[in-house]
């Protein structure tokens, strides 16, 4: 493997372990559905948009509708009056009226199934995003709970990789022996100062103990007269 090859691979190694380290979750759950939310936001205005629309569509086709009316009736009382060229002008517009009718009336054929497409698309994607935030939030929760548990662990890990019992037997012990260590000292210091065998020899000499002579003298007032 060449030096390039080598250096190339450890630095995607130290990237992807960045983008491992700094990924969240819950964080880029969220965040989809922050991206749904400006989604579902502007498909609506979008619906909102094409729903003018096809208001206006059909406020043309109305009119349409009126006006042939309006030229049909027209032409009937021309043609009551005996003016049959006026008759003929009225019929004539009143084509043309039913004309743009008819065209207007046949493209509104196909935006209102749109229109209605689009509202269930939009309704469709609304309910998703609630689903998705609803799992963003249980999402959520399991992570935090997650990290407690982990916090939990390392720390009970840390307690249990030790010896508790072991350590502090050691520290009684090495109290223990410094006692005894203590008593030694001041033994020897006895032993060379002849303070020990002073008071052996003080033993000795020393009078009988009050229970000795409580003991004697119960004895003297046992003992009968002479």
């Amino acid at each position: 493997m060449s030096l390039f090859d080598s250096i190339s691979r450890t630095v995607k190694g130290l990237l992807n372990d960045a983008a491992d380290t700094m990924q969240d979750p819950s964080r880029d759950a969220r965040q989809i559905v922050r991206e749904l939310d400006d989604s579902i936001g502007k498909a609506e205005n979008s619906l909102i948009e094409i729903e003018a629309q096809v208001a206006t569509q059909q406020s043309k086709r109305d009119a349409a509708a009126d006006k042939a009316k309006k030229y049909e009736d027209g032409a009937k009382r021309a043609l009551q009056g005996g003016d049959e060229a006026l008759a003929r002008e009225a019929l004539a517009a009143q084509a043309n009226a039913e004309t743009e009718r008819d065209a207007l009336a046949a493209e509104l054929l196909t935006l209102v199934p749109s229109v209605d497409h689009l509202k269930q698309q939009i309704a469709d994607m609304r309910q998703r995003r609630n689903d998705l935030n609803a799992r963003s939030n249980i999402l959520q929760a399991k992570q935090q709970i997650a990290q407690a548990k982990d916090t939990a662990a390392t720390a009970l890990g840390g307690i249990g990789g030790k010896n508790l019992s072991e350590d502090f037997q050691k520290l009684e012990d090495k109290v223990q022996l410094a006692n005894a260590r203590s008593d030694a000292r001041l033994n020897s210091a006895d032993q060379k100062s002849g303070k020990a065998l002073d008071d052996k020899l003080a033993e000795l000499n020393r009078g009988p103990s009050v229970e000795d002579r409580l003991e004697a003298l119960k004895k003297q007032l046992n003992t009968p007269a002479q």
